[in-house]
C-alpha cells in the first residue's frame, strides 16, 4: 500500500485494520462448545462453581489491590492502582458492594468492558506497515483487583 502522513487517515487505517482483525462475525457458540469438549478439557464442578461465585471477602480484596503493581499506565477512567492502594479503607465497602453485585447479576459493568489501546512496534520489524505492531489494551484498575480475585479462586 501507500504511505500516509494525515493522522486522521493513519487513525482510520489502524483502526479499520484491527476492527477486521478482531472482528466477531463468524464466531458460532456450537462451534466453541464443540471444539472445547474436542479438547477434553474438565467441567467445572458444582463445588467448584460455589467457589468461584461466592461473596467476595474484604481480606481477599485488601489481598487483590495489594498485587496490583505501581507505575503502570491506568486504563480509560485515569485511576491508577497507586490510588486504590492509598485510599483502600475508604473505598474497600464500595468495592466489595460492587463486586459481589456482579457475582450475584453476572453482569460486568460497561467500564470492563472498554479499554484504551496502545500500539506497541514488534521488535525488527519494518514500522511502516501495521501487521508490525501488537496492540496492548489498558484497563481499568477496578477491573484487573476482581479480575486478580478471580484468578486467586
Amino acid at each position: 500500500g501507500e504511505l500516509e502522513y494525515q493522522m486522521t487517515k493513519k487513525k482510520k487505517i489502524v483502526q479499520k485494520y484491527f476492527e477486521q482483525l478482531y472482528r466477531e462475525d463468524g464466531i458460532n457458540p456450537e462451534n466453541i462448545e464443540q471444539y472445547l469438549k474436542r479438547k477434553g478439557l474438565p467441567e467445572i464442578r458444582e463445588e467448584q462453581k460455589e467457589i468461584l461465585n461466592k461473596q467476595i471477602t474484604a481480606m481477599e480484596l485488601k489481598r487483590a489491590v495489594e498485587k496490583q503493581k505501581n507505575n503502570k499506565t491506568p486504563g480509560l477512567d485515569g485511576l491508577p492502582a497507586e490510588l486504590y492502594k492509598c485510599i483502600y479503607e475508604c473505598l474497600e465497602p464500595v468495592m466489595l458492594d460492587v463486586y459481589n453485585e456482579v457475582l450475584d447479576f453476572a453482569k460486568l459493568p460497561d467500564s470492563w468492558r472498554e479499554a484504551n489501546i496502545s500500539l506497541i512496534p514488534k521488535e525488527d520489524l519494518d514500522h511502516k506497515q501495521i501487521r508490525n505492531y501488537r496492540p496492548i489494551s489498558l484497563l481499568n484498575a477496578d477491573y484487573k483487583i476482581f479480575a486478580t480475585i478471580m484468578s486467586e479462586r
